[in-house]
């Protein structure tokens, strides 16, 4: 190991933020879970089916996003494009068309450091689309998509900028795209069944991108979702909503036909909330949740939702997170301690036993922080320096109505 590459994968760690070179180069702690993953993967990679997406439980700390990170260069090591995201202040799920945004802008694909598809399209011609499945619009919720990939296949490029937007999602005005229809297909836009609604038709924009994604010779897409517990923070409405649409992307109801993959990561406390009274209501999550869809929208959508309670608490299919063992953890520190070493020129004199003892029953994620600071602080010469480290600041995903910027 180079020295550049032993202080990028020690900075990440420091920052608590794993990169590709840090996932490479540690020990795997969740080699259990991360098997079923790639198995997962797989089948989607060898066309035996449209695997349903997992949650995967785990404290803070622990881990969770460490695997995420790990799971994306294993797809995109597989062939697949992948898409990350994060729940946050600015996104929270319960608008299907915003998260199709955030995704379709966040691809990546393997060998390009670009985000997107654009780079791939381009060295499409129309011809190509004849023999794939995306010249039978039929096959999507709403045609309009497909509509807009064949249009922008034809346009001139000053033309193809507004149209490239418009496939990740932009609202585009629907003027707009005929005038560039009739510049450059036909003087007559064709006509649909219904118009487009974001609130309904959605769906249909995931369906195309996965579709365009295996044309241009991936093996699938790959969503991963990260934080998913703040969700809870939304009101009863917008978490029905966002569950909705976390059911339908994870393929629970088994009915997909769309190359798409979800993997989803979350705080175990959030099963906790889910079995807690909640408000006026008296009734927890699970019971009030799937009420509320079938008061909404009907028995079927009341149903759905808990099945998608039901799934997310079964073990085999959302397992929960393993807690380290001993000698891993042990092995996972001394070789922090080597790549520390081989950072700043040293030979490191670190017991990790007793950066162990003194944190006690701690999440991963404080063991090493407690290593890098006696790491550091022994390298500085300092030879009885004992790290304390507190604890870890959890934002907890209590219902916050003011915590999203918008409702998206």
């Amino acid at each position: 190991m180079n020295r550049d590459l032993a202080t990028n994968i020690i900075e990440s760690l420091r920052s608590g933020i794993p990169t590709r070179d840090s996932t490479r180069n540690l020990i795997s702690p969740f080699s259990s879970l991360h098997e079923k993953l790639v198995k997962d993967l797989d089948v989607l990679a060898n066309s035996q089916g449209i695997p349903q997406g997992r949650l995967f439980w785990g404290q803070f700390g622990q881990g969770k996003t460490h695997e995420l990170t790990l799971l994306e260069h294993t797809a995109i090591d597989k062939g697949f494009a992948v898409s990350r995201i994060t729940i946050n202040r600015n996104l929270s799920g319960q608008r299907l068309d915003h998260l199709y945004a955030k995704l379709a802008a966040s691809i990546r694909t393997p060998n390009s450091n670009l985000f997107g598809v654009r780079h791939i399209l381009d060295k499409k011609k129309l011809e190509d689309l004849q023999d794939s499945n995306i010249y039978n619009q039929d096959r999507y919720t709403h045609p309009l998509p497909a509509l807009i990939l064949e249009i922008y296949l034809r346009a001139i490029a000053e033309d193809q900028d507004l149209l490239y937007n418009a496939l990740l999602g932009s609202q585009i005005p629907l003027t707009e795209i005929k005038r560039i229809y009739r510049n450059c297909c036909a003087p007559s836009f064709p006509k649909f069944q219904e118009r487009f609604a974001a609130n309904k038709h959605s769906k249909s924009y995931f369906e195309v991108m996965a579709d365009i994604l295996t044309w241009c010779g991936y093996s699938g897409w790959v969503i991963l979702i990260d934080e998913l517990e703040l969700i809870h923070r939304l009101t009863k409405l917008g978490r029905m909503q966002a569950y909705q649409n976390l059911y339908w992307l994870l393929n629970w109801s088994n009915s997909s036909a769309f190359p798409i993959f979800t993997v989803g990561a979350v705080t175990d406390s959030l099963i906790g909330l889910w079995l807690t009274p909640q408000g006026q209501s008296k009734l927890p999550d699970t019971d009030l949740i799937p009420q509320l869809a079938e008061e909404k929208c009907g028995v079927e959508s009341g149903q759905a939702l808990k099945c998608f309670f039901d799934y997310a608490r079964n073990t085999d299919r959302c397992p929960p997170l393993e807690r380290m063992s001993q000698n891993d953890l042990i092995n996972l520190l001394k070789r922090i301690a080597e790549i520390h070493g081989v950072s700043y020129g040293w030979q490191p004199d670190v017991d990790v036993n007793s950066v162990i003892r003194s944190q006690g029953n701690a999440p991963v994620r404080l063991y090493i922080r407690a290593v890098i600071e006696a790491l550091d602080m022994r390298y500085l010469g300092d030879k009885d320096f004992i790290p304390e480290i507190t604890g870890l600041n959890e934002l907890a995903p209590s219902e916050d109505e003011s915590y999203f910027n918008d409702a998206v």
